[in-house]
């Protein structure tokens, strides 16, 4: 008689190792966060490839990389320990408990400018919560990279995510004291070609920027920028220490202007455009105590401390 192939059950404590390998890029980081030895996590990705007969990782002087079974794999294992956390958590009755891990999403700018100045405040009131933070321009992928809550500017239509809007607010233009007093202050928008600009390398060498007249007539610029940076961080970091003019959001230019570090440009002409911030969230993450607990928080600190207006 033909035996049936024996199906693998996989050790959860060997998916962690894997999962945080892959985020680390390193058996050594991995240990070292669990304060286990580097021997314990290596054997344990061993015995994944072992029992799914497949090659997991790859290793080199770069570190660790997955190959697609392992980021099949490790896509997956997230989501199964986030499940297994809950269950834990449900079956110690302390399902409203907010403890575990949250991994949260944001641009660099926002990270720094928003979420790190409140971060203490969120520890203080959940002290069996461990925070991870994942700081980059580019949209996370909740479900492959593991991430609980993303603040994102935009939500597509999609029934893979679940959003929660923040607050509202406007992007403008600003440059530094000193680089109006060396080069001037422009009058008009049309004035912005005889300038230093400063732009986002996803937004291209040409750039057009939307305005208003005082008429309320829309009006448009295109303009060629001097410097472009790969992240808005990096673009508001060039605006203060006068390289031109460019965008940035209100709430995050709030604080450079108050102190003099910053210009509004051309504020009459602003074109009143209104953006929303947003809190994501996976269908499956959602209803998990940490989850919740964090969104409400950053509900509150949108509202009191970010200087976001209210979402009607």
């Amino acid at each position: 008689m033909k035996q049936e192939p024996r199906s693998f059950l996989p050790d959860p404590a060997d998916l962690r190792w894997l999962v945080r390998s892959l985020d680390l890029r390193s058996f050594s980081a991995a240990a070292r966060e669990m304060d286990v030895a580097v021997s314990v996590v290596a054997r344990g990705v061993d015995r994944l490839e072992a029992g799914y007969g497949v090659r997991l990782l790859r290793r080199s002087t770069h570190g660790l990389s997955a190959t697609p079974e392992g980021a099949e794999l490790a896509q997956e294992a997230r989501a199964l320990l986030a499940q297994l956390e809950d269950i834990g958590a449900s079956l110690s009755d302390q399902r409203s408990r907010v403890a575990g891990t949250l991994r949260l999403a944001s641009s660099q700018e926002i990270c720094e400018a928003l979420v790190l100045p409140h971060l203490a405040d969120l520890q203080a009131r959940y002290p069996a919560l461990r925070v991870e933070l994942l700081a980059d321009d580019r949209v996370a992928d909740l479900v492959t990279e593991g991430i609980d809550v993303a603040l994102r500017t935009t939500v597509g239509h999609s029934d893979l995510v679940v959003a929660r809007a923040l607050g509202r607010f406007e992007r403008r233009l600003y440059a530094a004291p000193e680089y109006l007093r060396l080069h001037g202050t422009p009058a008009d928008p049309s004035d912005l070609q005889q300038h230093h600009t400063v732009t986002h390398t996803a937004q291209g060498p040409a750039v057009t920027w939307a305005f208003r007249n005082p008429q309320g007539k829309p009006l448009e610029v295109t303009v060629r920028s001097r410097l472009a940076a790969s992240s808005s961080a990096l673009v508001h970091h060039a605006l203060v220490g006068g390289a031109g003019i460019g965008t940035l959001s209100c709430p995050l230019a709030a604080a450079d202007v108050a102190q003099g570090r910053l210009v509004e440009v051309l504020a009459p002409f602003a074109s009143r455009t209104v953006h929303t911030l947003y809190a994501v969230s996976s269908p499956g993450r959602r209803n998990a105590a940490r989850v919740k607990a964090v969104i409400d928080f950053l509900v509150k600190a949108a509202k009191d401390r970010w200087a976001l207006a209210p979402v009607r």
